[in-house]
Parts: structure tokens; sequence; C-alpha cells
């Protein structure tokens, strides 16, 4: 079946199913669904509203789920959701910088931010934001999101009708081309965690040799946690000082390069420790180590 007819026949369908697929978390992306259907509708083959609601029933269904089960688990769930994230550095942290800077308001435009849109609205729901106002917000946000790629579809009905044709005449070989396009992306993503997780093995330390280190070397400790999970348990290590991805080589302290860094955070598999390490050691940094155990790690060391 050629795109056209396919979409015309199951566009709905596909819709509905691309966005509930892509919310709920896993690696499809249901924005070249969205475009191609506001495109077909701009030409009178599907109907807009049809398209836009639903896109928002699904996007409302996912984020019911999301929301529901980070109101019960709270930042475990986060945890979880992380460890299989492609972008698993960036997943909490970024997403627990830009909650603590917009609040709720961050669900206007979450789906628009690659690694926030996930987990924006368990974030949310762990920190006890109401119901109410979570429905209010995510649902503008869900229809906003919605909005953008239809209408763009409908503005620009003429283009994506070409490219549509297109993969009409070149056949399953369109497919094929996307899905190696998508392929690669996958790989590229993997091949960055396989790194930081070949790094972190190198470089990691246990709680129990951190203990020896602070007793026998010049020890400093770089806290690489989002500033919302040093909220929510402000215990510090030993020769802490809190830092940030931006701005860590501004705020290390004169005779840092002779000292013994050590980068920590509670993220899962010590994802922002190991990304934080390995930019010190690009910097030319000779000691750099990762401490292990997250939150054991606070315990057995406070």
């Amino acid at each position: 079946m050629e795109p056209v007819a396919l979409l015309t026949h199951w566009g709905i369908l596909l819709v509905f199913g691309a966005v509930l697929l892509e919310h709920g978390g896993l690696p499809v992306p249901a924005a070249p669904f969205l475009v191609a259907a506001g495109a077909l509708a701009d030409a009178g083959a599907m109907r807009p509203e049809r398209v836009l609601l639903a896109a928002l029933l699904a996007s409302l269904a996912a984020d019911h789920a999301w929301f529901l089960t980070g109101r019960r688990y709270g930042r475990r769930l986060l945890a979880g959701v992380c460890r299989f994230s492609l972008s698993p550095d960036t997943c909490v942290r970024k997403t627990d910088d830009l909650v603590v800077r917009h609040g709720a308001a961050l669900l206007l435009v979450a789906k628009f931010i690659p690694g926030v849109s996930a987990v924006a609205v368990p974030t949310v729901a762990a920190m006890g934001l109401s119901y109410r106002r979570f429905f209010l917000f995510d649902a503008a946000g869900c229809l906003a999101w919605a909005g953008a790629y239809v209408g763009g579809g409908m503005i620009f009905s003429r283009e994506v009708g070409r490219a549509i044709d297109g993969m009409g005449l070149i056949g399953g070989w369109s497919l094929v081309a996307l899905l190696a396009l998508f392929a690669l992306y996958i790989a590229w993503k993997i091949a960055h965690r396989r790194r930081l997780r070949q790094l972190y093995r190198l470089v990691r330390i246990s709680p129990r040799e951190m203990q020896a280190l602070l007793a026998e070397e010049d020890v400093l400790v770089l806290d690489a946690r989002s500033a919302l999970a040093r909220e929510a348990d402000p215990r510090s290590l030993p020769r802490s000082i809190a830092v940030d991805h931006e701005n860590v080589f501004d705020l290390l302290p004169e005779g840092a390069r002779d000292r013994t860094l050590v980068t920590f955070c509670t993220c899962p598999n010590e994802a922002s420790a190991a990304l934080l390490a390995d930019r010190l050691i690009r910097a030319g940094y000779p000691r750099v180590r990762v401490l292990s155990g997250g939150t054991d790690a606070l315990e057995a060391l406070r």
C-alpha cells in the first residue's frame, strides 16, 4: 500500500498509536505522523480536528499513567526510567534544573525538548504537584505540541505532499532509508552510553575506598547532583562543592589541577558524575575519580 493510501486509511489510528508509544517512553517518532496527517488534512483527505483529538487523547493517556506512577513511586521511578534512556547523563539532571526554574509551566513546552519530555511528568508528580495544576498545564502543552506539528503539516502541505509522493515512487526503499537513519541515531547514542560506562569502570571508587582517599590525599568532591536532588536530600559529602556542567571550571578553586577530584551524583549509573569526569579528563586534570553508591555513599561518608 502506498504511503498516501496507508495514511488516509489508517491515519487516525497511526497518529494515536505513534503518540501513545512515544509519550509512553518508547523511541517512536510521532512528529512525522502528525505532520503527514496535517498535510492530508489540508488536502481534505482527513479532518484536522480528529487528528488533533487523537493526538491529544493519546498524549494525555500516556501522561496520566506517568503522573500516577510518579506520584506513587517518586524519584525511584526516575532512576528506573533513565536507566533505559538513550541519554542517561542528562535525563534527570536537565529536567530537574528546568523544573526548579519554571515549575509546572515546564509542561507547556516539555514535549518540544529532547530528553525532557520523557521524564517531566513523573518529575513534577514526584515533587507533589497537584493534579489540577498538572492537568491544566499538561493538557495545554499536549495541545500546543500536537497543534504545532499538525499546523506545520497543513501550512507546508505542498512540500510534505511532494515528500510523501516521492516515498510512494521509491516504494519500500523509503521506509528502509528512514529505518536506517533511525538505527544510526540509536547506534550513536548506545556508543556514547558504552563509552561513559567504560570510563566509569576505569575510574570509579567505592565509599570504602573514598574513606581511605580522604585520609591520605588532598581530595575535592564535585557534587554534580541537580539543585532539586540536593533540595530533596540536603546531605553533603566531606570537602564537597556543588557544581554544574556549564560552569564547572569557573567554580573549581585555585590549585584544583593538583588535587584528586572525585565526581558524585545520585543519578542512575552515576551517569552525570561519569560525564563530568570525562570533561575533566579531557581538560587535562590528571587525577579524577567517580564515586559509586549514590545515596548509599552519602549515608556511609557523611
